[in-house]
């Protein structure tokens, strides 16, 4: 008389997701479609709802816990079906898995596990380990990708990561005696680093430590932009959209990103190959009270500046009413980091890997500038933005971030190119 349900996939190419937040605990009436908890994917936090009405029976993964998609995570009692499975096709009625954990410590390793081992992802580039052997990896501080497996069709064991951990080989530098530890006071607040946080921290940490990078910033004058913008905020108005600088930078910037197609590529490390994109999908580094999350606006080399506004505002919208969905976040080719609204002259912008360049954009400030006349130079009120492009060195050279850029200047200097 339980439903067991398992972690779905609910992203592309999803292998495992984090539970961040349940909305529920035992003994709770739930409703069908009532939310039950929320995790978090690659790309955004997502709720799963409950799939039938009933009683909350188990729940066998704590707040924090990154599991393997296919793994039970909760058991429903609908009062009406035998033993049955949920949220995951394919895997067929296998135990819960706080059950399957315990007969993994018994003599009954080896076939429990097996059992196990289907519910983790089929996908040959990821690591495929069973959700004991993952703990004991973090409790462990042992790194996954190294260890060899000796289950089924390589599947790591709880046992495979114990043996290294004991030889000491392959165990993270960041073994609990160096973390640091911060003494806990009465005057400061503690959070779990866990959802948003922690993928934003990870997705970081993988691109500073992968993509090499560097960065080229470029100083434009935009007095014809703001001129420019002056005139059309009406226009804007009339088509109920907010007209912002973001959308001609997003117009210049997919401009520049036709014509110097390194800069809007990814590197293909299983096959070995560079992907270059003809198209621009723009993913706009967006602040929400949760974390920076990054919406993509698709095939912005073919749309107006008024359609990109448009397109902004309704993708802002979503981000402040926390209904971006994952595939909101989906296909990016590059990224703009615009934090010039809020301050900051200029920045190193972590690149949103795998992608091989992030524009960063900068204030507007007024300053004094030299302006060729007819009769001479004269100094004038000009008014500049500085853009940082920071680009992985691995894939493209300095030259072709200075070309994006000195062609997004031309542009943004003389802003009726943008309608060529």
């Amino acid at each position: 008389m339980a439903l067991e349900f398992r972690l779905p996939d609910i992203g592309e190419g999803l292998t495992e997701g984090e539970i961040i937040k349940w909305c529920v605990k035992i003994g709770d009436k739930v409703a069908e479609h009532q939310t039950v908890l929320e995790v978090m994917t690659d790309k955004a936090a997502v709720e799963l709802p409950s799939p039938k009405a009933g009683i909350i029976k188990e729940i066998l993964a704590k707040e924090g816990d990154v599991v393997p998609v296919g793994t039970v995570i909760f058991i429903l009692d609908d009062g009406q079906t035998a033993v049955t499975s949920a949220g995951h096709s394919g895997h067929g009625h296998a135990k819960p898995a706080a059950k399957t954990e315990t007969k993994t410590e018994t003599k009954t390793e080896t076939k429990t596990e097996t059992k196990t081992a289907t519910a983790v992802s089929a996908h040959d580039d990821k690591v495929r380990a069973v959700p004991s052997a993952r703990r004991s990896a973090r409790d462990l501080n042992v790194t996954l990708a190294d260890v060899e497996g000796s289950g089924r069709n390589g599947v790591i064991r709880r046992s495979d990561v114990e043996a290294v951990a004991k030889s000491g080989r392959n165990v993270s530098s960041n073994n609990n005696a160096s973390q640091i530890s911060i003494p806990a006071g009465t005057r400061e607040t503690r959070t779990p680093f866990v959802g948003l946080r922690r993928k934003i921290a990870e997705q970081m940490t993988r691109s500073k430590f992968t993509a090499t990078h560097f960065t080229v910033v470029e100083e434009i004058d935009v007095t014809e932009l703001v001129r420019l913008r002056q005139r059309a905020k009406a226009i804007g108005e009339k088509e109920g959209t907010k007209l912002t600088f973001t959308a001609f930078i997003m117009k210049a910037c997919a401009s520049a990103l036709i014509k110097y197609p390194e800069l809007n590529s990814m590197l293909d490390e299983k096959n070995n190959e560079i992907v270059t994109y003809h198209y621009s999908n723009l993913g706009i580094a967006t602040d929400t009270p949760n974390g920076l999350v990054v919406p993509v606006i698709r095939d912005a080399q073919a749309k107006s500046v008024l359609t990109l506004s448009k397109e902004l505002d309704a993708m802002a919208d979503k981000a402040r009413n926390g209904q971006l969905k994952a595939e909101d976040f989906q296909g990016g080719t590059f990224t703009i980091s615009n934090a010039g609204q809020i301050g900051s002259i200029h920045a190193t912008p972590i690149i949103n890997f795998p992608q091989v360049a992030i524009l960063g954009v900068h204030r507007l400030m007024k300053k004094p500038g030299v302006v060729e006349t007819p009769e001479g130079d004269k100094i004038e009120v000009r008014q500049y933005m500085n853009f940082s492009i920071s680009v992985d060195h691995r894939l493209a050279d300095g030259v072709s971030a200075v070309r994006l850029l000195v062609h997004i200047k031309q542009l943004l200097e003389d802003p009726g190119l943008l309608a060529l």
